[in-house]
């Protein structure tokens, strides 16, 4: 889902792990909010404030 997201974990070689921890997740449960596409406002703020790109780049589902 969210292949602008995937992309600045690739490029910043980042694990699920990793990116759980920018949210406060643990990697399962990143792993399945990845799936299901269903974050809360507070995890896509950290997302865009930790990648210093916007909302609307990030969650792109185009």
């Amino acid at each position: 889902m969210y292949a602008n997201l995937l992309g600045q974990k690739a490029y910043y070689h980042l694990t699920d792990e990793e990116m759980g921890k920018i949210i406060g997740v643990s990697r399962n449960t990143f792993s399945q909010k990845m799936k299901s596409g269903r974050f809360w406002p507070n995890e896509c703020k950290a997302y865009c404030t930790y990648f210093n790109k916007s909302f609307e780049f990030l969650f792109a589902t185009d």
